[in-house]
């Protein structure tokens, strides 16, 4: 991850930044992860995963608690269960995802094979092959801040009109919102929205005035609910897991987000077939 300015935020090509987390986990020297081989005793052990786990956050959190064999240069697996569970629910949603996508490299190659309807000419395109090596990932490292401020557009009022808020304080979101997200809902974009606003407003410009989070999320109003959305994606940083597709029927260039649950992801049809 070693770069020739001092910046504190970068995009790196995944094939560059291969096994090192995005999101610098501070008081760790080495931010380097390794996975075990996933061969048929892991594939059984998955399965059983996908019938306990209705939730694609505890489903990854499975995977990655069964395959991750090193973390922060350290043996994960020699750790309690409850203390590798704890680790990844409190790592940041960019590092957790990321590892996700790494471990589909790592064990199945870089070639990925993407269905996708044309958004010009609804052509169906079957056997297209995106390189995941050429993944932009938001990296942030070194001295970086952990909390930014996100300046409202429409301030909002709370006790009664009493207390105006024109500043939020954006954390890092944590792994855990995903495991706690409800995935029935999660095709929601409102829920989720709402459910990443819990999850990274920490505090107010104020930070001597106690508030209530849901309050203030009641009140937002939609110009500040798009670009909040937009505010905090950027600031979590990780991995744009979308693919450039081209559609041989209209000419036409799009961007293609790929589908990460696990049929699409790991199943057979994720794999090239020429």
């Amino acid at each position: 991850m070693e770069s020739q300015d001092n910046s504190t935020e970068k995009k790196i090509l995944l094939k560059e930044l291969q096994n090192n987390l995005p999101v610098e986990v501070k008081g760790k020297q080495d931010q380097s992860f390794a996975f075990k081989d996933w061969g048929m005793e892991e594939e059984k052990k998955i399965a059983k995963f996908k019938e306990k786990n209705p939730s694609m956050g505890r489903f990854i959190t499975s995977i990655l608690n069964l395959m991750l064999k090193d973390l922060y240069g350290e043996d994960f697996q020699g750790k309690e269960y409850n203390q590798k569970i704890l680790t990844l629910n409190q790592m940041p949603v960019a590092n957790v995802l990321y590892m996700y996508l790494f471990l589909r490299y790592d064990q199945l190659g870089s070639d990925i094979n993407i269905v996708s309807n044309c958004p010009f000419c609804n052509n169906t395109i079957e056997d297209f092959t995106a390189s995941l090596d050429d993944i932009d990932v938001d990296c942030k490292v070194g001295d970086y801040k952990e909390e930014v401020v996100y300046k409202l557009k429409k301030p909002v009022t709370l006790d009664k009109g009493e207390q105006l808020v024109e500043n939020l304080k954006i954390g890092i979101a944590k792994w855990d919102v995903m495991e706690k997200a409800d995935m029935q809902k999660a095709v929601d974009e409102a829920y989720m929205k709402e459910t990443t606003f819990k999850s990274s407003i920490v505090g107010v410009d104020d930070s001597s005035t106690p508030v209530v989070i849901e309050e203030i999320i009641k009140k937002l109003k939609k110009v500040d609910i798009e670009f909040l959305n937009l505010f905090i994606s950027k600031h979590n940083a990780g991995p744009t897991i979308q693919a450039e597709m081209f559609c041989n029927r209209c000419k036409q260039t799009f961007f293609k987000v790929i589908d990460w649950g696990y049929e699409s992801f790991f199943g057979i049809g994720s794999l090239p077939t020429r």
